[in-house]
């Protein structure tokens, strides 16, 4: 079997959601069928999945021309991001020198309106992760003035173009049930799960801790709340108390944030495994948001204690059940406090969120289903746990 699969974004290394999700569709199809990247140029890491890649020519020139096209056809404006790239061309070079493809698989739904037309034939699958039209109301409920406007519109546009996917593909996957409903009855629920590294060994000498890439405005949102509504709240009470603030892309603010009342931020996050195991509860204080929150899924990994608002354990119900959830910042520092009060009660959340990661939310339980619904097998669109 031949599979393509269209990345707006090169896969590794794979610090954003998008990425992830491209890795574990490499990993699910590693040594069952012979798989074709073609995204933005990137260096693949020693050991990865086995795979060819086709690096997508950057062609800034085509982007006036695409902002027509985005205004001709009512598309958001988000799918102008992976338009400077000449799709068409690496598409027919990628279908020369390893094809003919037997299913292509397409992530986002703003990468559809640069490549679908020129996709070979076969089972096509678009990859949307989440629902990015909700995602979008959601900012634009958090903005004002013309920017609630913008992010508005741009919502509706982005839920047209994704219902408009839903009937174009052979199938839609997205992370959690709840995103399914924005494609319709072609789309199946597969979250890509998590690879377990080693239980965690050794001291924990980070008391919180919040992670992610914190350009996106949900990580900075989150970021802010727990800066200044939560953090001063735990200090309070555990002056001595430390906090990081780890990821990609921090904006100065955050930046500025570190060095004082026991804040650290260290940007990128280095070695994310092994700080993790270092953390005595991890705070996932998020306001916005649509699929699937990785965030949980590591802090389980790492056996940490996880405090987390509703938003922050979407899609992820089982695991949701073993975290301390609250949604004010009375809340969650209420709840950060009786942790670190209790040692021995964090350990034990820690032990239970890692057992249930473990049982439910694996990487290879995930990867049977990704591949099945390759393969177009009913597999796909059973219970993801079983």
């Amino acid at each position: 079997m031949k599979v393509l699969l269209v990345a707006s974004r090169f896969p590794w290394p794979p610090h954003t959601g998008d990425r992830v999700r491209a890795v574990a569709w490499l990993e699910a199809m590693a040594g069952h069928a012979e798989v074709t990247l073609v995204a933005p140029r990137g260096t693949p890491p020693a050991g990865g999945a086995p795979c060819a890649v086709v690096t997508v020519p950057s062609a800034p020139g085509r982007l006036l021309g695409a902002a027509m096209r985005v205004l001709r056809r009512g598309l958001p404006w988000t799918s102008l991001l992976p338009a400077g790239h000449a799709w068409k061309r690496a598409l027919r070079a990628a279908e020369l020198t390893s094809g003919p493809f037997d299913a292509s698989i397409v992530q986002l739904a703003r990468l559809d309106p640069w490549v679908f037309a020129h996709l070979p034939p076969g089972r096509r699958i678009l990859d949307a992760i989440d629902a990015l039209g909700a995602n979008l109301e959601e900012r634009a409920s958090a903005a004002n003035g013309l920017a609630r406007a913008f992010w508005r519109r741009e919502a509706a546009r982005t839920a047209r173009l994704e219902a408009e996917c839903g009937r174009r593909y052979d199938a839609v996957s997205v992370v959690a049930a709840g995103e399914c409903a924005a494609f319709g009855e072609r789309a199946v629920a597969i979250p890509h799960g998590v690879v377990l590294g080693p239980e965690a060994e050794g001291p924990r000498d980070i008391d919180l801790a919040f992670w992610g890439r914190l350009a996106y405005f949900a990580n900075a949102d989150a970021a802010r709340f727990l800066i200044e509504e939560i953090w001063p709240l735990v200090r309070a009470s555990r002056p001595g108390c430390t906090l990081l603030i780890g990821g990609a892309d921090a904006p100065g603010w955050l930046r500025n944030a570190g060095g004082r009342d026991g804040i650290t931020v260290q940007t990128p996050l280095v070695d994310r495994e092994a700080t993790l195991r270092r953390v005595r509860v991890a705070v996932v204080p998020l306001r916005f948001g649509t699929g699937m929150s990785n965030k949980v899924l590591e802090a389980a990994d790492a056996s940490c204690a996880v405090v987390s608002t509703p938003e922050g354990v979407r899609g992820l119900p089982d695991l949701a059940a073993e975290v301390a959830v609250g949604r004010t910042a009375q809340d969650l520092a209420a709840r950060v406090l009786e942790l670190l009060q209790h040692p021995e009660q964090a350990r034990n959340q820690g032990r239970r969120l890692r057992q249930v990661a473990d049982s439910w939310y694996s990487r290879a339980s995930a990867g049977q289903r990704l591949l099945a619904l390759v393969r177009g097998e009913p597999e796909a669109g059973s219970s993801w746990r079983a």
